[in-house]
């Protein structure tokens, strides 16, 4: 009775992933057309024609028309049945790690957040920095109910560290080009991680967002240094890689740690002097990045959070 029970509870949470989904798919859309998202109701982004019911079943409906307007029969876009499952799963990865407790709620609403601005970062380069503000705000009330003004404490000066990080990274890019290495949001919402983890765990959601960033970004990066046949810093690269793995093996080896210090620097020299040569700003999307990092901590990574 307690397994059918349970199972019972995953698949009404999953629903309500699923539509709680296919609003922010809405939310979405008309925070970067600026429209209301209450009014008018849901129409073809296409056409502009007004959607029946059975045109808005979360995945189902995107299925049944073979991803095609029920009226104008144009292509609609992938990102909705993408952001419905992504919601669901996510949600249900929440309950399945915190279940029948206000964090499984607290951590609903950080990738409620999440998923909205990671699909306005992707689809337009923009970002609603209230969602980190808010984001921020639920980290301030959570680590105070969890811990008291000790955790509050935590709260404040890990929003301002994890904002610090992010900024200075992102001024080292301003004095290198024109332009901001990363963008406001990206400051915010490294803050609100700091706020929701506290000053002792930052570092952590941080370090995996960094891994989720290179995961994106060494692949283009080195593809654009081969079509500019910069073969030289694509060794680098691929040496500062490997001085990694060694170091990994033997990591109380002094001379591990050195020859990472050395492949790093010589890597870290090459790059910021062709950013300095170079008058091509490239796009990068942080947001995405870091939400990964953040849900991959909270999600995998965290023992206990409750």
């Amino acid at each position: 009775m307690d397994w059918i029970l349970n199972n019972l509870v995953y698949i009404f949470i999953f629903i309500i992933g699923l539509c709680l989904g296919s609003f922010y798919n809405v939310v979405i859309l008309r925070s970067l057309s600026g429209e209301s998202i209450v009014f008018p109701a849901s129409k073809c982004p296409k056409c502009g024609t007004k959607l029946k019911p059975q045109h808005n079943i979360p995945v189902l409906s995107y299925i049944l028309l073979k991803g095609k307007c029920a009226f104008c029969h144009e292509k609609i876009s992938i990102q909705y049945p993408i952001v419905e499952l992504l919601t669901a799963v996510l949600f249900c990865l929440a309950f399945s790690k915190f279940g029948y407790s206000y964090t499984t709620l607290f951590v609903m609403f950080w990738i409620s957040c999440l998923v909205i601005m990671t699909g306005t970062d992707i689809k337009e380069k923009v970002a609603d920095c209230n969602y980190a503000i808010a984001l921020a705000v639920s980290g301030l009330i959570y680590l105070m109910l969890k811990s008291g003004l000790e955790g509050l404490a935590s709260s404040v000066i890990g929003a301002a560290i994890g904002f610090v990080i992010i900024e200075l990274i992102a001024r080292v890019g301003q004095l290198l080009k024109k332009g901001r290495a990363m963008g406001e949001a990206d400051s915010y919402l490294a803050g609100a991680f700091g706020a929701i983890v506290g000053y002792q765990h930052i570092h952590l959601p941080l370090f995996y967002a960094l891994i989720a960033s290179m995961l994106v970004i060494l692949p283009i990066f080195w593809y654009r240094k081969y079509k500019d046949n910069d073969i030289l810093c694509i060794f680098l690269s691929a040496m500062f890689i490997m001085s990694i793995a060694i170091h990994n093996i033997y990591p109380f080896q002094y001379w591990t740690f050195v020859l990472v210090l050395i492949t790093g620097t010589f890597l870290a020299y090459h790059t910021i002097k062709n950013l300095k040569e170079s008058s091509n700003l490239s796009y990068f999307p942080f947001i995405p990045a870091l939400s990964t990092g953040f849900l991959y901590y909270i999600l995998f990574v965290l023992r206990y959070y409750g």
